[in-house]
Order: C-alpha cells, then structure tokens, then sequence
C-alpha cells in the first residue's frame, strides 16, 4: 500500500513558491471536519488577512493557486481514502499449476480483495462496461458483473448478494473476500473448489467431488444425518446392533467440506466420513440408546438421509400404538421403524416447571461483523452486548438456565447455532440483530419466525443480508441451495404458532419501552432457524443504518431499554407457554 504523506505534499508546494504551509493545514483540517466551501471563496477570505501573501487586486493569481489547490484537494481525498485501508492478510491460491498470493486490506472492519487480483486468479479477463462503475469477469462459458457500491452481483444468469458492497480504495476497485470462492467456481467448476475461509487458502481439486454436505440435526426423539450429492448415488446402510452404523456409498467423492464431527448429542457419539478408493464410507459411532436406523434418498438435490432412533422414542411409540390397537391377551406388536412426530408436546403436570432453558443468539461474530453503522460501529458488538444483558436479566428475574450461542467475538457457523439450541434441549431460542436498509431514514425494530417464502419485500431483503453470511463459512452458490433444501428436510413446522406469538410479544414490548415504529411480525426463511427443535424468533431491535438510531445504540441506557423490552416479551410468553402445556393431561401411571 502506498503511504500518504500530508508535509511531503506542503513542501513540495513551498519549493514551487506556492502559499504558506498554514494554509494547506486548514483546507485538510477542512476536508478531515466535511469542509467543502469554495477554493476560491477560502483563498480569498484568507488573502484579506493576508495569510497567503497575495493581495487582492492578483486575482489572476487567485484564480491560479486555487487551481493548484483542487489538484492537492483530489490527491488529499485519494490519499486520505487509501489511508483509511489497513493491510489485513495474504490468501493463497493454488491453482492446477502453480499457486499465487493475494494480499487482502480491511476497511471498517470489513475484509477486501483487488478485484484485479481475483479477476488474475480465477483466469478471467476483466474489463469495464460502458454503464458507469460496473467491471465484468469474463470466463470461457459464463462472467460476472459486479458494481461499485452495490452488494449484489451477477453471475451468468443468478442474482446473488454478498456480505458488503464493493468499494473504491484509490484507483483499485476492491470486493469482499467471498468473490474470490465464487469466481474460482466459475472457472473451475464449484465442485472443484475447496475454499477454507479460516485458513484463507484456495484450493482446486484434481477431480470434482460428488458428495458435498453433510448435516446433523438433533431432535427430542431421533438424529437425523443428511448426505447431499451432486447426482444420485448407490448406497447401502449397516447396521449390526453394535452400536456402529455404516453408510457406504457407491462412487461417491467425499468433498472437502465433508469432515469428521463429535457429536455427542446422548444418542450419536461422532461421525466419521472416508473415502476408500472409488467409494465412501459414513461411520456412526452411537450410543447404548441407539434402537434403530434407516435410510432413504431424496431428490432435488439429490441427497442420502440416515435416521438414527433412540430407545426412549421406540418404548414411547410402542406403548402408545399397544395402548391403541392391542386387544386385551394378545401379545405386542413388533416395533416398527417409525419413530414418533418430532416436536410432539409431552403430556404435563400443571405443576411441572415447563421452561427450564433458553438460548440467547447474538448474531454474526468474528470474522462477520454484520451491519456497521454510518459512524462504524458494528452489529455484533451491539448485539453481544444486548445478549450478555439479557442473560443475565433472565436468570436474576425468572430462575431460568440461560445458553448463550457466543459470549465473545468468535464466529459461529449459522447452522451450529440452533444446534447448540437443541443440543441443551432448550425450550425456546432468540437470536439478536440490527436491521440496515439502503435508505438511512429506515427506522423501528422488526420481529420475525421461520416460513419457507418471505412475506413481503422486507423480508426478503432481511433474509437476504443475513444469510449471507453462507458465502464466509465457504459454502458456494450452489450448495446454498441445496442446503436450504436439505435445511428444510430437519425443519420444525410444529411450532409455528408458538414462534409467531413469541415475535409478536417481543415487538410490542420494543414498541412501548422504546417508542419506535411498529413495523410488524414478520417471516422469512432464515438459515439460523430452520431445524430449531423449539419456538425460534429473530429480533431485527433497530436500524444501524440510521444515523439516529445508531447514536442511540451506542449509549447503555438505550441498550438497557432493549434488554428490558425484551425480557418483559420473554415474561409474558413463558407466563402463556406454560399455562397452555399446563392444561394438557398429566401422564398416568408407567
């Protein structure tokens, strides 16, 4: 990066015979406070005072050194904008030969590549359209457009957004980190690539693979695996009743996202994926309470989903279909490999302490600052500090164990979030953010629940920017389809009406403590909250984007406010959420 020197420029002027070095200090002090009054207005003004040593009557000369004066304006601008750019790191690339090094600046805490530079290593030529402030990556079969000041791209013929917009720094353009995954899928295919955004390394795959996800959900009665490919695979499910299950799969090429996990969930211990010769092999190691498994396939995508049943969940399904269907003498059905309807409600006592468990989510994190307001501050700080208030709010006042998805600035995968929620089997989960829209006068708290189709233009938009937060966990375009397809093979729909009604309790306390507009309950399909085996929500509290709202956000008392909005939303929905299970029929006799 070059380095800006302010005194460099002052006495390269004075060797020239130019003004005094006073002068030069004003119009940057200006230009650093948002002065923009005329050059000639400012020269003649210190002319009187005679600060320049010119007089008046010189107005040719006037005329001349504020010529000269605009010239150092626009090169203080570019070097003040290029100052305001820290190195940040170096990617590497390998490629099919060779390697390359990008090296990557932040700015407000955002991470960016020189376009060129992304243009270099993927291939593609790069060029500039006649519509102002719009570049082009061109590959052999498809390109990408992408525009100064704008967080949606084109590639071939899809729209997608990234997690920023790109930016003018100097005379380079720069885009965030996640086009250059993006860009290497263009060229190479996106089943060759292999992008670890932790490692910051890049890498293309000799042959593509053909298994390319792998999810785990847990839920109250079973846990449920599912294998996404890029085509239809053979496959075969082991099990001998050691507690060891197998899955092999026919010539499947396991992907580089594809990795050993622990579990730990009390029914599966941990999940070993590997690849011998032309085919792949998925190990479960599970538990003494594993009873049963079964696997089935799914299309579009294409994908290979594995069932593991617990023997609590069978010994319940076998005594409710022997309580239903068996006549008196005659001996039990076998069990069936059918396990009961997950987010079934169990039967309580009006005196049981329904709600025990609450996670609190503070969006974004890490690497992903979420929205940043106009005077740079960032969404995950503000929301960090919401959720640690609110933790501890919840358990002085209510008793109430409280799970915190992050409880500092680390990056948490969108999908682990409502992991660590069912993992705790916690009774209902909220995930903190602050909303941002294009236009600053955006004001007001939203509230949100999981539906599969966003319900109105908002929401999508909403949806949108916080999802992407996908292209930062390495996952590309097209796995982020099938992933919400394979996301809403694990999702809950039972709760639907417990989330609606806890989104609508919170935005009404936000609108009464706050004062702010009521913009309504809202639904969307957010990646953090599909597979939440529980009433889920998403809290949009306030527009970042809005420079009053921002100020506001930055003072305790506001963020107390918040905390205490929502904390009397929680009161009231547990308050109703029990009462409701309470009335249900208590269990008869075992």
């Amino acid at each position: 990066m070059r380095a800006f020197s302010f005194s460099g420029i002052v006495d390269s002027q004075r060797q020239q015979g130019h003004p005094s070095p006073h002068l030069y200090a004003f119009l940057f002090d200006n230009i650093r406070g948002g002065g923009y009054d005329s050059l000639q207005a400012i020269m003649t003004s210190r002319a009187r005072r005679g600060e320049c040593g010119i007089g008046l009557k010189a107005k040719s000369r006037v005329r001349s050194y504020a010529v000269n004066l605009l010239a150092i304006l626009l090169t203080l601008l570019v070097g003040i904008m290029t100052h305001s750019a820290a190195v940040a790191g170096e990617v590497r690339v390998f490629l099919e030969k060779g390697s390359l090094t990008l090296t990557s600046v932040e700015v407000k805490g955002r991470e960016y590549l020189p376009l060129a530079g992304v243009a270099k290593a993927s291939g593609a030529s790069l060029g500039r359209l006649a519509t102002r402030q719009r570049y082009r990556l061109r590959f052999p079969k498809s390109s990408i457009i992408v525009t100064e000041g704008s967080s949606q791209i084109r590639v071939a013929n899809q729209v997608v957004s990234l997690s920023e917009s790109p930016r003018r720094i100097g005379r380079s353009i720069a885009v965030p980190l996640e086009l250059l995954p993006i860009a290497l899928g263009e060229r190479y295919g996106e089943n060759r690539v292999n992008w670890d955004p932790k490692a910051r390394v890049a890498r293309i795959a000799e042959k593509p693979h053909s298994l390319r996800l792998l999810r785990i959900r847990t839920y109250p009665d079973h846990t449920r695996v599912v294998l996404e490919g890029t085509r239809r695979h053979d496959f075969l499910l082991k099990d001998d009743g050691s507690g060891q299950v197998v899955l092999e799969v026919k010539r499947g090429v396991l992907g580089p996202s594809i990795r050993s996990h622990q579990v730990n969930d009390g029914l599966l211990v941990s999940i070993d994926p590997r690849q011998i010769g032309r085919d792949s092999q998925i190990l479960f190691q599970a538990t003494g309470q594993l009873f049963s498994s079964k696997a089935f396939a799914l299309r579009k995508p294409d994908r290979i989903v594995v069932d593991l049943f617990s023997r609590a969940a069978q010994t319940s399904s076998l005594s409710q279909s022997t309580a239903k269907t068996a006549p008196s003498g005659t001996a039990p059905p076998e069990v069936a490999s059918r396990s009961v309807e997950p987010g079934t409600l169990p039967s309580l006592s009006p005196f049981d302490d329904v709600v025990k468990t609450i996670v609190i989510d503070p969006g974004h994190g890490g690497r992903d600052p979420g929205a940043i307001g106009p005077s740079g501050i960032r969404e995950k700080d503000v929301v960090l500090d919401i959720g640690l208030r609110l933790k501890r709010m919840v358990e002085e006042q209510l008793g109430v164990k409280v799970i915190m998805t992050r409880s500092g600035d680390i990056f948490v995968p969108l999908e682990e979030r409502t992991a660590i929620a069912n993992r705790h089997k916690a009774d209902f989960f909220i995930s903190l953010h602050l909303n941002a829209a294009p236009h600053s006068r955006a004001v007001g708290s939203e509230t949100y629940f999981l539906s599969r189709e966003p319900s109105d233009k908002g929401a999508r938009a909403s949806a949108v920017r916080e999802n992407t937060v996908l292209n930062l966990e390495g996952i590309g375009l097209k796995e982020q389809e099938g992933l919400k397809a394979t996301l809403w093979d694990m999702a809950q729909t039972f709760y639907v009406r417990e989330s609606s009604e806890l989104a609508e309790l919170l935005l009404n306390e936000l609108g009464q403590i706050l004062e702010v507009n009521y913009r309504g309950v809202k639904s969307a399909p957010f990646f953090v909250l599909i597979g939440a085996a529980m009433p889920s929500v998403l809290v949009e509290a306030a527009f970042i984007s809005n420079p009053t709202e921002e100020q506001r956000l930055q003072q305790e008392g506001y963020r107390q406010q918040i905390t205490k909005a929502l904390m009397a939303g929680i009161t009231k929905f547990k308050g109703r959420y029990e009462k409701r299970l309470g009335m249900l029929p208590a269990k008869g006799p075992s």
